[in-house]
């Protein structure tokens, strides 16, 4: 059995390899064609491809003090957040007449109801969470332990504490408990050799989609139109969900034609996450318009919004990775840089 592909520093390619499933099925998820042709795998990928966005985030986080973590957040998470929400009000504006103070205000309130771009929430959300996680890492011990019992009591609040309408809170406020939680799970995973471990075990896989299947007529899910229910069955879909992504990840980390184009990926989320809603409606408005899908059948219809969404990748990723090269010629080379960590 070949073993897992590293990186040229040691560091295992499972975690980029599962970055990019999460951000290809959350490409899908956003895919119309898909949505129309297969109601049902969206409904599957909304369980849990946002939640696992959170836990990975949490699973590579290094706490530091948050006077340090603030600059280095706002830069990789803030600023483009800002960049992209400011740039698509401005053309909303121009081309569609809408109010520059409604605009401004909405992208200061920051959650999709308000956004130009809805899907811009999960940036500040996730900002959000990060700065509490280097917060609560000076007062709580760096260890599975710790960050396990703090996954519980984020559990338990939001359990408890109700979310807000769809409009939300400021920067998804209310969501804030919910995001700990996969954060913070993610943090007890990278601090436990024996949870790292338990992963790669084929029976915790098998239980795991086990779970998952028995949640997909029970859960309903989707943090942006604060939909998360009934808890625990949401929950344990969530969980599950990112306990199968793990498990494929190290197992496809093993064959180096799959799991290098996707570690590819993985370490250029931010810029596909940011530009694949519109490029994939503007691949597929021409045709879904002007006949509704209706020439096609389900099955065509949905691979149809397969092609689009993997052209929408390969372009996305092809900007990003021009502009990384662009910005290393223009900043040139630089001890210890890694490019890749701002994904």
């Amino acid at each position: 059995m070949p073993r897992a592909l590293r990186t040229p520093g040691d560091r295992d390619l499972s975690i980029d390899v599962a970055r990019g499933i999460a951000i290809t099925l959350v490409v899908l998820g956003h895919n119309r064609a898909i949505s129309i042709a297969w109601p049902a795998l969206i409904a599957a990928l909304f369980l849990f491809h946002v939640p696992l966005f959170f836990l990975l985030s949490g699973r590579v986080l290094r706490p530091e003090g948050p006077l340090r973590a603030v600059p280095r957040l706002a830069r990789r998470l803030l600023a483009p957040f800002l960049l992209a929400a400011l740039l698509v009000g401005a053309i909303k504006c121009v081309t569609r007449g809408e109010s520059v103070v409604g605009t401004l205000s909405g992208i200061a309130w920051a959650t999709g109801d308000t956004l130009p771009w809805s899907h811009l929430w999960f940036l500040p959300a996730l900002f959000l969470a990060l700065l509490v996680t280097h917060v609560l890492a000076l007062g709580v011990k760096n260890n599975a332990a710790g960050w396990a019992v703090a996954a519980l009591l984020a559990a338990v609040a939001a359990a408890l504490l109700p979310m807000a309408d769809p409009v939300g809170w400021p920067w998804s406020f209310d969501l804030l408990p919910l995001c700990l939680l996969f954060v913070w799970s993610g943090q007890a995973l990278r601090t436990s050799a024996v949870a790292q471990r338990a992963v790669e075990i084929p029976a915790v896989a098998v239980a795991a989609a086990i779970v998952f299947a028995l949640s997909l007529g029970m859960a309903q899910a989707d943090l942006n139109l604060r939909v998360f229910e009934p808890f625990a069955w949401a929950l344990l879909a969530a969980l599950s969900g990112c306990v199968l992504t793990l498990a494929l990840s190290h197992w496809l980390s093993r064959f180096t034609l799959v799991a290098r184009p996707l570690a590819l990926i993985g370490r250029h989320t931010l810029v596909i996450f940011i530009l694949h809603v519109s490029l994939q409606k503007a691949l597929l408005v021409v045709y879904l318009d002007a006949s509704s899908g209706e020439s096609l059948s389900q099955s065509g219809l949905g691979i149809l919004g397969l092609v689009s969404a993997a052209v929408t990748i390969a372009i996305t990723l092809l900007i990003s990775m021009l502009a990384d090269h662009l910005m290393s010629r223009h900043a040139g080379p630089r001890e210890g840089a890694a490019p890749s960590e701002a994904r």
